[in-house]
C-alpha cells in the first residue's frame, strides 16, 4: 500500500499530467521577465522545455491557422461534425477537469494537502493532461537550484482558457506551426493542410503513453510503458500501430458540408479500458464496448501445466484452470498507470446452489514508493500470452457450477476512498462475467453463458466486429 505521507510524490508517479500553477513564481518587482515581450517570454519558456526529456515537455506553441476563429475543439466540429462527436464522449476529452482522480492529485502536488509542502511537481505532468503551451496559464522558464520540484513560472501572454478545458482536444495532434495536419494532408480546406506521417504511426501516442522515468533525489517516478511494451509485441511484429485498435477504421467524408467525396478515415473514440471519468458518462461510452470489446479474454479450460492425477473412486479429477489470456492487446494487460489492475474471481457450487470453493486473482504491478521506489510484483500478461489461475477444487462426483467475474480497476481502493471520490469517479467496472459446468466424466468443462464487452452470448468466441486484430 502507498503511504499517504509522501502524497506528494504519488501525483507525479502515477499521472502524466497537472495544470501549472504560481506559488513559486518570484514577486514582480524581483521578476525579470516583467519587462520582456510576448514573443521573449515565449521564446525563453520554449528554451527550457527543449532541454528537458521529451516526457517533460509540452506541445509547442502554434498560431490559429488562418481561416479558423481558434484552435478549440468546438469550432473544429463546425466541419468535423463526426470526429468532433467521437471525441467528446473520449477519454481524451475527459482528461482534465471532468477527471476527478486528476484534480486530486494535482491538488497534493500543488502543496495544498501539507502545510509545509514547497516544492511543485506538476509542471512536469501537465504535458499529458492539457498538451499544448496554449493551454497553460503559466510557462516554465527554468528551475530554482536545478530543483525539479521549484519550477520558475510566469505568466502565459498566449494562453487560452477555454482551450484549456478541452484537455486532449483536436489541436494537440493536428495543428502544428499554424497549419492543420492530417495523415493525407491532400484536403482542399479553408485552412493551411500538411501531411503528417506520425499521425498514421505510433509516435503521436507515445508521447504521451511512453513517459518512464525515476528520480530518486525526490522519490518520484513516472511509469507509463505503453510504447515499450508495443514495441515488443506482435502488433509491432506485424507493423499494426496503436491506431489499428484504437481508432477503428471507417469510411465517410472528412468534413460535413463541403463537396468532398467519403474516403477511409478513422474513429477518433479512442477506446481502451473504457472505464466512465464520472458516473454520468457511463450511458455515453457503454455504446463503445461492443466496439472495442476487450483486450482479454477468459475461460475454464484444461490446465495445460498440471497433468489430471489419480484420485479417489467415488469423486472425478477436475485439471481445470481459468485462463486470462492477452488475445487482442498489443501491449501488456493491464497497461498504464502503475494503480490499474485487475481483480478476477471464482465461485463454485453444486447442482443445489452449495458454496464448495471460491478463488481470486490480483493482475497488475505493486510498487514500494517510500523510502525508495522499488518495484516489488509484476503478473501483467505480456502481448499473446496467457496466465492461469489455480482453484482448490473440491473432489466431487456431483456437476460443479463455475461462475467467473472480471474486473477492471483505474485506482486502488484505499486511495478512492482517500480521496473521497465515490460519486464523483469511477475506480473501475465488470468487464466479464460468465457461467460454466462441469460433468463427471467430460473431457472439458462447457460454457453455460458468457458476458462481456463483446454482449451476452452462448459461445465463447468474441463477434468478429470487433476492431481487434487478433
Amino acid at each position: 500500500m502507498k503511504s499517504h505521507h509522501i502524497a506528494i510524490a504519488l501525483s507525479a508517479v502515477v499521472l502524466a499530467a497537472a495544470a501549472a500553477f504560481w506559488f513559486l513564481s518570484p514577486p514582480e518587482e524581483d521578476d525579470p521577465f516583467s519587462s520582456m515581450s510576448d514573443e521573449e517570454i515565449l521564446a525563453a519558456a520554449t528554451e527550457f522545455y527543449e532541454s528537458r526529456p521529451y516526457y517533460e515537455r509540452p506541445f509547442p506553441y502554434s498560431e490559429v491557422p488562418e481561416g479558423m476563429a481558434d484552435m478549440r475543439s468546438e469550432t473544429c466540429g463546425a466541419c468535423h461534425a463526426d470526429v468532433h462527436a467521437e471525441w467528446s464522449v473520449s477519454t481524451h476529452a475527459r482528461a482534465y477537469l471532468d477527471d476527478a482522480q486528476f484534480m486530486e492529485e494535482l491538488a497534493k502536488s500543488r502543496g495544498e494537502y501539507y502545510e509545509d509542502q514547497d516544492t511543485d511537481y506538476g509542471w512536469m505532468c501537465v504535458n499529458c493532461h492539457t498538451p499544448m503551451i496554449n493551454q497553460l496559464e503559466q510557462l516554465v522558464v527554468g528551475l530554482e537550484d536545478d530543483d525539479i520540484g521549484r519550477p520558475i513560472y510566469v505568466d502565459n501572454p498566449f494562453f487560452d482558457p477555454e482551450m484549456q478545458k478541452d484537455a486532449i482536444g483536436c489541436a494537440t495532434c493536428h495543428v502544428q506551426d499554424g497549419v492543420v495536419h492530417g495523415p493525407r494532408g491532400d484536403t482542399d480546406a479553408p485552412h493551411p493542410v500538411a501531411r503528417a506521417e506520425n499521425l498514421a504511426d505510433e509516435r503521436s501516442c507515445t508521447r504521451c503513453h511512453q513517459a518512464e522515468a525515476i528520480y530518486p533525489n525526490d522519490v518520484l517516478g513516472c511509469f507509463f510503458t505503453t510504447g515499450a511494451e508495443w514495441e515488443k509485441s506482435w502488433a509491432a511484429e506485424e507493423d499494426h500501430a496503436c491506431q489499428d485498435c484504437h481508432m477503428p477504421k471507417t469510411t465517410r467524408q472528412l468534413a460535413e458540408g463541403l463537396d468532398l467525396p467519403e474516403r477511409e478515415t478513422r474513429h477518433h473514440w479512442f477506446g481502451g479500458s473504457l472505464i466512465p471519468k464520472h458516473p454520468d458518462f457511463e450511458e455515453e461510452i457503454a455504446e463503445l464496448l461492443p466496439i472495442f470489446g476487450s483486450g482479454a479474454t477468459l475461460s475454464l479450460e484444461p490446465h495445460p501445466d498440471e497433468p489430471c492425477e489419480e484420485i479417489d473412486d467415488d469423486a472425478f479429477c477436475i485439471p481445470l484452470a481459468i485462463g486470462v489470456h492477452n488475445q487482442f492487446a498489443g501491449h501488456l494487460f493491464p497497461t498504464g498507470d502503475p494503480e490499474r489492475h485487475v481483480e478476477v474471481e471464482i465461485t463454485v457450487y453444486n447442482e443445489g446452489g452449495d458454496h464448495l470453493a471460491e478463488d481470486s486473482q490480483w493482475i497488475g504491478s505493486r510498487y514500494q514508493w517510500y523510502p525508495e521506489i522499488k518495484l516489488l510484483k509484476d503478473n501483467r500478461i505480456p502481448p499473446g500470452e496467457s496466465l492461469y489461475i489455480d482453484v482448490d477444487w473440491p473432489k466431487t462426483d456431483q456437476k460443479l457450477i463455475v461462475e467467473i467475474v472480471a474486473h477492471k480497476f483505474r485506482m486502488y481502493e484505499d486511495d478512492f476512498d482517500y480521496h473521497d471520490l465515490e460519486g464523483r469517479y469511477v475506480r473501475g467496472r465488470i468487464f466479464h462475467e460468465s457461467r460454466w459446468t462441469v460433468d463427471p466424466g467430460e473431457p472439458a468443462p462447457s460454457l453455460v453463458i458468457i458476458d462481456d464487452d463483446w454482449g451476452q452470448r452462448e459461445e465463447l468466441d468474441p463477434p468478429t466486429s470487433s476492431p481487434s486484430l487478433r
